[in-house]
């Protein structure tokens, strides 16, 4: 019986550690509304849906005029991989943003790091998305969305 409860620890230890290791770099997200109306949070796509899952806490699901919200996003894929894919809305007007991270292998065993950060405006709306920081180290980083 002990030996079979030390293997349960084992087991239990080992898969928390390689799932820590699976988990791509974290994303903060702050998205602020500076309009003068309150912007909904509208996840649609599947990619938009994963990232509301791999958020904590979970984006509220609106942010009022002059405010904003902070979350961390981080993605269970891969440790050379991350995205965060929000949609925000007030009345007709949208922006989509998206913020991505991945490595591609460079000489040798090193791995050379890309973020990449996009916002889509669309009915008239200004959108905006800016890294604010980011880890070397950890390739951790953070977005302000406007």
């Amino acid at each position: 019986m002990k030996i079979s409860k030390s293997l349960i620890a084992v087991f239990a230890l080992t898969a928390f550690h390689i799932s820590s290791a699976v988990a791509g770099p974290s994303v903060t997200v702050t998205s602020k509304n500076l309009g003068t109306q309150t912007a909904t949070y509208t996840p649609i796509t599947n990619n938009e849906a994963i990232t509301k899952a791999n958020a904590s806490p979970t984006p509220q699901a609106s942010v009022i005029a002059n405010d904003s919200d902070t979350y961390v996003i981080q993605s269970q894929i891969s440790p050379d991989y991350n995205h965060a894919n929000l949609r925000y809305q007030i009345g007709n007007k949208k922006c989509i943003y998206l913020a991505t991270f991945v490595t591609t292998p460079g000489f040798g065993a090193s791995k050379i790091p890309k973020w990449n950060n996009t916002a889509t405006p669309s009915g008239g709306a200004t959108c905006t998305i800016k890294v604010t920081k980011a880890n070397p180290s950890t390739y951790a980083w953070s977005v302000a969305m406007k």
